[in-house]
């Protein structure tokens, strides 16, 4: 599965606990700093799984 980049701190902002969102391999590291960036500003939580040359993102809390 091919997926485009999306932007990050918008949609993880926006998730729903329990939500999850699928981005490119790619994205890793900025998906690390933008849920580490979020979670010490707004006391959200993430957890993300690599499936092949997706990420999954789940919101946590």
């Amino acid at each position: 599965m091919e997926l485009e980049k999306k932007p990050l701190a918008p949609l993880m902002r926006k998730m729903k606990i329990g939500q999850v969102e699928l981005y490119p391999c790619s994205q890793n590291r900025s998906i690390s700093v933008t849920a580490s960036n979020l979670s010490i500003e707004e006391g959200l939580s993430f957890s993300k799984k690599r499936n092949g040359n997706v990420i999954e993102v789940t919101r946590k809390a």
